[in-house]
């Protein structure tokens, strides 16, 4: 079992299944039943995957949005103009104002289940949206999906489109703290969990949660840095495990040596 795994293991409950990004997956997961795409989030496994689900859910969201609100402010205008009314630029502005997006490349992105060219139609090319191939986006949009972890990679999580906060950022990695799961992540340049490290464990009296972003920076560090000792000595200096667990993982780990040891000797001889 690997260094994680034990951490996670060894953790105490944590807030996340009560947790509002929780509430939000019960609420609209159904969503993800639109496509075959989506279908395999259905069942997230861990906290991570659950911040995943709802990235995606989140896109869906803002993509009904989008068209809903653009669609009936047409019909609205066509079917009572007035010189009153809001310009559909103006109007659209304000929807969007509430909804969630990341930025790449200085372009604010709405529907990441989409690449920058789809986007555009979503941002400011609306009138787009009823003229073919595009109308089709409307029902069929499958066709013109990306994996959007493939396709904007970390950047996703270091956006509105999730509660994480960024701890250190290099180009190929992503290191974010989950207030909810009391997790540190790990997030590689494809999006995907390196590695999530497991705080407070069971044998931490009192844990002071306050100024966490902080106390995790020299983690990240070193575990950037691939620098093991310090990581360790940063998890319990930081008050984020317990010394006792330390010494727990580390007697494991010599008893795991020494038995790898005796046992090779015993092949040789």
């Amino acid at each position: 079992m690997s260094l994680f795994d034990e951490l996670a293991l060894h953790q105490k409950k944590t807030p996340f299944a009560s947790s509002s990004e929780s509430m939000f997956f019960t609420e609209h997961a159904y969503l993800l039943n639109d496509s075959d795409l989506w279908r395999s989030y259905l069942k997230p496994s861990d906290s991570f995957m659950t911040v995943r689900a709802n990235i995606l859910l989140r896109a869906l969201l803002n993509k009904k949005r989008i068209e809903k609100e653009y669609l009936g402010k047409i019909k609205a205008d066509r079917e009572n103009p007035s010189p009153d009314h809001l310009s559909v630029e103006e109007y659209m502005r304000n929807v969007l104002s509430g909804l969630p997006y990341l930025v790449k490349e200085g372009k604010k992105i709405y529907v990441p289940i989409f690449p920058e060219s789809v986007n555009a139609l979503y941002s400011s090319h609306y009138e787009k949206l009823t003229l073919p191939p595009y109308k089709n986006l409307l029902l069929a949009y499958q066709a013109m999906s990306v994996d959007p972890f493939d396709y904007y990679g970390y950047a996703l999580f270091d956006s509105y489109f999730t509660r994480l906060v960024a701890v250190r950022k290099t180009e190929k990695v992503l290191a974010c703290y989950d207030y909810d799961a009391e997790s540190l992540y790990f997030i590689n340049d494809q999006g995907r969990l390196d590695a999530k490290v497991a705080f407070f464990d069971k044998d931490l009296k009192n844990p002071s949660k306050t100024h966490m972003v902080k106390r995790i920076e020299a983690v990240a560090d070193a575990y950037l840095a691939s620098d093991r000792d310090a990581f360790t000595k940063a998890l319990v200096e930081g008050n984020l495990i317990s010394s006792s667990l330390l010494h727990h993982l580390a007697g494991k780990e010599i008893r795991f040596e020494t038995k790898k040891e005796k046992s090779g000797k015993e092949d040789e001889g």
